[in-house]
């Protein structure tokens, strides 16, 4: 079984003058759970600028209830206000982290950025709009698919979070799943249960895993979904079945981009996607 979970080493977070407070703290715990290197990525769209240089470029004003042109000087200074505030916002959710972490000022849309930074050992993570309208935006759909088609893995942070304590769910769909050892090793540091969803026939029986169990005291349970496809919300239901899981973990491919947004949405917990070193390589 590929020992997936230790070939990471950094938690990138893409920061934006919005980010909620919940996502910074997520990321800063699993940072810190894992020992891995927590960036935290302000990401300034260099198009705004070229916008605003167009003469005809015009804004809707709230408070004058009016269209006018964008003035290049107030944005440039709304925009360094932005970024004075989420590295303020970065260093108060890490300031008590014994990890390496650092803020990055990044002048790239945000899916060329994800393009031009991530790394195979990364985890980038992606936080979920906090109104259906934003999540149907074009610029977030190109997140998310730059966040999938990149070599790293992906975390998906839902709006709301039900639960920060309870199992890392596995979703396994072959006997040796990437996604148990790194479920496997996320529970072993938050001192959880792992829970191993087979959507297979026959039972896990990885003798590194039952090591690691007897090794460490890590507790394994199992459920099944047999051939049903998670894909099918009563599959869903049926998967999770009195599980009050804290995290699911599958492999790029079992759940698409959407699938994996939609099971973080409805379940309201984060779900990581890792890349195998064959979808790694077949992203590139």
């Amino acid at each position: 079984m590929a020992a997936q979970s230790h070939m990471f080493k950094r938690l990138v977070l893409g920061l934006e003058p919005t980010a909620p407070d919940r996502m910074m703290r997520l990321a800063a715990e699993l940072a810190e759970l894992l020992h891995l290197e927590l960036v935290g990525l302000f990401l300034e769209d260099p198009s705004l600028r070229d916008l605003a240089a167009i003469p005809f470029a015009r804004e809707f004003r709230l408070l004058g209830g009016d269209w006018r042109p964008i003035e290049l000087e107030r944005l440039t200074d709304e925009l360094e206000l932005a970024v004075r505030s989420a590295e303020r916002q970065f260093v108060d959710a890490v300031k008590d982290l014994t990890t390496r972490c650092q803020f990055k000022v990044i002048h790239e849309a945000a899916a060329q950025a994800i393009a031009s930074i991530s790394q195979s050992g990364d985890i980038i993570v992606v936080a979920e709009p906090a109104t259906p309208v934003g999540r149907v935006t074009q610029q977030f759909y190109w997140l998310l698919n730059a966040a999938f088609q990149s070599a790293a893995a992906v975390m998906l942070v839902p709006a709301s979070i039900a639960r920060v304590t309870g199992p890392v769910v596995a979703i396994a769909v072959k006997p040796d799943d990437p996604s148990i050892p790194t479920a496997a090793t996320i529970a072993i540091a938050a001192r959880e249960d792992l829970v191993i969803v087979h959507t297979h026939e026959g039972k896990s029986n990885d003798p590194d895993i039952r090591k690691l169990a007897d090794e460490t005291g890590l507790t394994i349970k199992h459920a099944f979904t047999g051939k049903i496809p998670l894909s099918d919300p009563a599959a869903c239901a049926h998967a999770f079945h009195q599980v009050q899981e804290r995290l699911i973990v599958a492999v790029r491919g079992v759940l698409a981009p959407e699938l994996a947004l939609s099971i973080a949405s409805s379940r309201r917990i984060p779900v990581l996607v890792i890349a195998t070193s064959e979808s790694a390589l077949s992203s590139q």
